[in-house]
Protein backbone atom coordinates (compact mmCIF):
# COMPACT_ATOMS: atom_id res chain seq x y z
CA UNK A 1 0.00 0.00 0.00
CA UNK A 2 2.81 2.43 0.84
CA UNK A 3 4.71 1.46 -2.30
CA UNK A 4 1.65 2.15 -4.49
CA UNK A 5 1.07 5.51 -2.79
CA UNK A 6 4.68 6.53 -3.37
CA UNK A 7 4.44 5.46 -7.02
CA UNK A 8 1.35 7.63 -7.48
CA UNK A 9 3.05 10.57 -5.76
CA UNK A 10 6.11 10.28 -8.02
CA UNK A 11 3.92 9.94 -11.12
CA UNK A 12 2.17 13.15 -10.07
CA UNK A 13 5.51 14.87 -9.57
CA UNK A 14 6.59 13.80 -13.07
CA UNK A 15 3.37 15.13 -14.61
CA UNK A 16 3.72 18.46 -12.77
CA UNK A 17 7.36 18.92 -13.76
CA UNK A 18 6.65 18.01 -17.40
CA UNK A 19 3.84 20.58 -17.46
CA UNK A 20 6.23 23.21 -16.07
CA UNK A 21 8.82 22.42 -18.72
CA UNK A 22 6.25 22.61 -21.54
CA UNK A 23 5.06 25.96 -20.19
CA UNK A 24 8.60 27.30 -19.87
CA UNK A 25 9.47 26.22 -23.41
CA UNK A 26 6.28 27.44 -25.05
CA UNK A 27 5.90 30.80 -23.22
CA UNK A 28 9.10 31.64 -21.35
CA UNK A 29 8.26 35.33 -20.94
CA UNK A 30 5.05 34.44 -19.07
CA UNK A 31 6.35 31.43 -17.17
CA UNK A 32 9.59 32.94 -15.91
CA UNK A 33 8.73 36.48 -14.89
CA UNK A 34 11.47 39.09 -14.67
CA UNK A 35 14.22 36.68 -15.69
CA UNK A 36 16.75 37.24 -18.40
CA UNK A 37 18.11 33.72 -17.98
CA UNK A 38 15.49 31.32 -19.32
CA UNK A 39 17.82 28.30 -19.44
CA UNK A 40 18.61 27.86 -15.74
CA UNK A 41 15.01 27.40 -14.53
CA UNK A 42 14.40 24.85 -17.28
CA UNK A 43 17.59 23.01 -16.35
CA UNK A 44 16.45 22.91 -12.71
CA UNK A 45 13.13 21.40 -13.78
CA UNK A 46 14.99 18.83 -15.91
CA UNK A 47 17.07 17.87 -12.87
CA UNK A 48 13.88 17.40 -10.84
CA UNK A 49 12.34 15.37 -13.68
CA UNK A 50 15.37 13.12 -13.92
CA UNK A 51 15.38 12.55 -10.15
CA UNK A 52 11.65 11.78 -9.99
CA UNK A 53 11.78 9.39 -12.95
CA UNK A 54 14.85 7.68 -11.50
CA UNK A 55 13.11 7.19 -8.16
CA UNK A 56 10.03 5.85 -9.92
CA UNK A 57 12.02 3.29 -11.91
CA UNK A 58 13.99 2.26 -8.84
CA UNK A 59 10.88 1.86 -6.73
CA UNK A 60 9.10 -0.21 -9.38
CA UNK A 61 12.12 -2.53 -9.61
CA UNK A 62 12.52 -3.15 -5.88
CA UNK A 63 12.27 -6.81 -4.94
CA UNK A 64 11.16 -7.76 -1.46
CA UNK A 65 9.96 -10.80 0.40
CA UNK A 66 6.48 -11.15 1.88
CA UNK A 67 5.60 -14.37 3.71
CA UNK A 68 8.15 -16.37 1.74
CA UNK A 69 7.17 -14.95 -1.65
CA UNK A 70 9.61 -12.83 -3.63
CA UNK A 71 7.91 -9.95 -5.40
CA UNK A 72 9.18 -7.50 -7.97
CA UNK A 73 7.79 -4.93 -10.37
CA UNK A 74 4.45 -4.73 -8.59
CA UNK A 75 2.27 -1.99 -10.01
Amino acid sequence: MIKEALIKKLEGDVAKIEANIVTYLSKPAYAIAEHIDYITPIEKELEKLSAAKGKLVSLKNIKFKIDGWCTSRET
